[in-house]
């Protein structure tokens, strides 16, 4: 549906533990993508993110869906990095990322056990499996990976990880790290990410740093 077979997952980028792009090189490819697909967006009125920080920036990944190539290579660096790789069922914070993480799944052919914020509560880290299917193959799998967008915190992550039993090993894998993690929100989880930036929460911030 996205071209991924064909375009993100080269040969140049296929096996990125040997010979293959640097950590450098995704660095670049993501912030330029994130940059050119206009995932961040101002707005005049603070909003609050889930962690109760107000900002007047924050990052829309559904912005890449307008840009399919764009997309792609979100898709390729994910599709290749090793805790997707080695993963046998995927998770996702929701919503956002859901859409993403059920494609990748589909491409791969890994499993996806969804879940939903959970009705009635004030918490933006209170998640539900959405069947009881779901919570069944979550807890089955021995290597389960969370996706998500963006991370100011870890907070939402870590959300998802207490619906999986505390043996099980962990791990997550972000488009960007924007802010600074809490240590409590590493408990039980190994996180990733493509890229590792501090992101202003202030709109005229970013533009002095970046332009």
């Amino acid at each position: 549906q996205y071209g991924l077979m064909t375009n993100a997952i080269s040969p140049a980028s296929a096996n990125l533990e040997v010979g293959g792009l640097s950590q450098q090189k995704i660095n670049e490819e993501v912030w330029e993508t994130m940059l050119s697909a206009g995932v961040f967006v101002e707005s005049d009125l603070p909003v609050t993110f889930n962690s109760g920080i107000q900002a007047t920036l924050k990052a829309d990944a559904e912005k890449l869906y307008k840009y399919p190539e764009k997309l792609d290579v979100i898709l390729g660096h994910f599709a290749t990095f090793s805790c997707i790789k080695e993963a046998d069922v995927l998770l996702y914070v929701p919503d956002g990322w859901k859409k993403f993480m059920s494609t990748l799944g589909s491409i791969l052919a890994i499993p996806v056990a969804h879940t939903k914020k959970k009705p009635g509560s004030g918490s933006g880290y209170k998640f539900i499996f959405e069947s009881p299917a779901d919570e069944a193959l979550a807890l089955s799998a021995e290597r389960p990976c969370i996706g998500e967008d963006v991370v100011t915190t870890l907070g939402s992550v870590a959300g998802v990880r207490t619906l999986l039993r505390p043996e099980q090993d962990v791990r997550s894998l972000a488009m960007l790290l924007r802010g600074e993690v809490s240590p409590a929100y590493r408990t039980g989880l190994t996180d990733h990410y493509l890229l590792q930036r501090e992101i202003p929460t202030d709109k005229e911030e970013f533009h002095r740093r970046f332009g």
